[in-house]
Formats: C-alpha cells, structure tokens, sequence
C-alpha cells in the first residue's frame, strides 16, 4: 500500500477519498513536514495550494527531506506561471480543479516510487565564489575520497559545459560529455548514460565538460532530470559547479549540501556573501556550507572576519599547498591518493564530515600527461 502524506489541506473528503482508495494517508501540516518520523518514507506527497495565492516556498526543501518521495500540487487553477515555479521546485504532477479523486490518485500512482526500486544518492555541489579558487580541486578530491572510503558507485559531473577542467585533473580525456547528455535529455536512461560518462584511475566516474560551445541553453527542467537519472545510478554525485549559470544554480536545489568555496581577499568575500545569502535563502541555511581555500593563518582577513562578512560560521578550510595542487594536476591524479599533506588531510576530513565516514587512501594508476593535453574526441 502506498504512503501518502497530505499537507495544506483541512479539506476532511480528500484525506477520507485517499483512504478509501486503499492509499495510506497521513495529513500533516507543511511547517511539521521536516519532523515526520512516523512509519517508513512516504511514497508521494500531495500539496494542497487551492487556499493559498502562492506556492509554499517550504515545496522546494521537500525534495531534500523525502528525495524518493513524489510531488503533487492539488490547485484551484492551472497557473502556467505557478506550474513553472513548481518544476524548479521539483513538482512531479499539478492536478487543478474541478477535483475528481480518481484523477489525483492517478496523478500519486504516476509519481510514486515502486517498491524495490534504486536509492536515490547524495549529491554535493562544489562552486567557487570566483574563478580560480580551487573548486575543482575540492570537487574531485572530495568525489575521490567518497569512492575510495565507502567502495560505493560515485560519480563526479563537470556542470561547466563547455572548458571544464575535471577530466585533466583526472587523468583522463573523455570522449562525451554533459552537454551529450543534456542535448538528448528525451532518450536518457541508464544504458544510455552510461555509454557517456567516463571511468577513471581513481575509480570515480565522469560526466565531463565538452570541448565545445553547446549551441543549445539549457533550461534548470533539463539539469533536473539529469540529476535524477544518475541519483538512481550513484550512490554519491559531487557537482563540479559554475556560479554564473542560473540554471545550474536552481538546478542544485537538489543537492544535500552545497559548498561555497571562497578565499581571505575582499572581492572574493563580496562575490562569496551574494552567492551564500542567495543559496541560503532558496535551499536553507542548513544546506548551504562555506569553505575557505589556501588559508592563511596569518593574512590581514582572519577567520573570524570571514565569518563576520559572510554572516555564518566557516566550515571547512584548505591550507595553501599551490606546489602539491600543481604536482597533482600534472600527474592526473586526485591529490587525496597517497598524499600525506595536511591539504590532502583537511580534504578528506572535509569528504568524512559531508558523508558521515572514515577516509582511505590507495594508489592509482597514472595517464599520460601529453594525450590529457591532447583534448581527442
């Protein structure tokens, strides 16, 4: 029997309609949504909005809460407007009146996860507050520690569609990319997919970057369903993320945790305070991490001062190591790999605080650093 909870609704005939068609119901306020322990996972969620002029901003944080669970807008109207909004929300199904029960239940079938089907992975976003501040580095160093100290499928995608860096500092040159994935976003499914992305010695594997412009703009429903297909796919997904791609930001709504990456200069702290208030704002502050690359213990902008800038508290910060970076780079190879540096150790500490586990660290095999250079496809 399927598990359905009911919020925004004191309509008494939908909850009893759900129920006598045989789906166990729960109604539930939306502000109470976040403590729902009860039972197991529910396997839609029905909003209902016909009271309401607007839609709760409490949608977009449902994804995170109940990533396999479904959702559904029960409204008054069908708003072309709202029903935009609401797929950047993550809404799977908008049922508007005049309501016919057998209609809704039609809609929560459709969006319902099956039983026994895959665990929905973790993604984590990685974006710099500008160019130049490590966040590849961090992106793949925290995708290689999560492969290495869990053995669980992990994947890393390069959201910059065009001149990411992730697969050089990889080892590898990958002959597909992102932006095949999004241009065919109608026939992606798993087989599919898979014939894109990239293995690599590190055992992370890569969705990466294209060597070329992409004549299309992607709008945030087809990031969406990337996300999707490969949360059925990985266990662990990092985001290697531009900041100034605006689908790509909405798009990581649906990250469990997003990290901002920033430095102890002021221009960067400005760029880092808009980025941060933004995300906190759409996702919650919970989400939303800081982290500060090449700290310097001695610079002019403490950490304390950082803090006060950016209106939170930093959480993980990187010490300045430009020559080991660079050696890692050089050879394609995560620098978390057999790397006792206190980078390589406040790397990894960072992937055991998002991931909840203990560090390994193995060797790998190397790629040439001439064909990485040699940008085949």
């Amino acid at each position: 029997m399927l598990q359905v909870l009911l919020t925004g609704s004191s309509d008494e005939d939908v909850l009893t309609g759900l129920r006598k068609r045989q789906l166990q119901t729960v109604a539930i306020d939306l502000k109470d949504l976040n403590r729902f322990t009860a039972g197991r996972a529910p396997d839609a969620i029905v909003i209902d909005t016909r009271l309401l002029s607007q839609l709760p901003p409490e949608i977009a944080g449902l994804r995170r809460l109940f990533p396999s669970a479904g959702l559904v807008i029960l409204a008054s109207a069908l708003d072309p407007a709202q029903l935009r909004d609401a797929m950047r929300m993550g809404v799977n199904e908008w049922v508007a009146e005049p309501l016919d029960l057998d209609e809704l239940v039609a809609a929560i079938d459709r969006v319902a996860k099956p039983l026994g089907a895959p665990a929905i992975g973790k993604i984590f976003a990685i974006l710099g507050a500008k160019g130049g501040l490590g966040s590849t580095t961090v992106a793949v160093n925290l995708a290689t520690s999560m492969r290495l100290a869990t053995k669980q499928p992990t994947l890393l995608i390069d959201m910059h569609l065009a001149y990411g860096d992730a697969a050089v500092f990889l080892g590898v040159d990958p002959r597909f990319s992102v932006v095949d994935a999004l241009e065919n976003i109608d026939r992606l499914d798993e087989t599919y997919l898979r014939g894109l992305i990239a293995t690599t010695p590190s055992g992370v594997d890569l969705l990466a970057s294209s060597h070329r412009i992409a004549t299309t703009v992607f709008d945030v429903a087809r990031l969406r369903r990337l996300l999707d297909v490969v949360s059925t796919m990985y266990r662990y997904i990092v985001l290697d993320c531009p900041r100034d791609v605006p689908a790509v930001l909405e798009a990581i709504d649906a990250a469990a945790q997003i990290v901002v990456v920033a430095n102890q200069e002021l221009p960067t702290l400005r760029s880092a305070a808009r980025i941060v208030g933004s995300l906190r704002q759409r996702c919650g502050a919970e989400r939303v991490k800081v982290a500060i690359s090449r700290f310097d213990p001695r610079a002019d902008i403490g950490r304390a001062d950082v803090e006060q800038v950016l209106g939170g508290a930093v959480h993980y910060q990187f010490p300045n190591d430009y020559r080991t970076s660079v050696a890692a780079i050089t050879r394609g190879e995560p620098l978390i790999i057999n790397n006792h540096t206190q980078l390589a150790s406040s790397l990894g500490d960072c992937a055991q605080q998002l991931g909840g586990f203990a560090v390994a660290k193995t060797e790998v095999a190397k790629a040439g650093l001439f064909a990485r250079l040699g940008g085949r496809r």
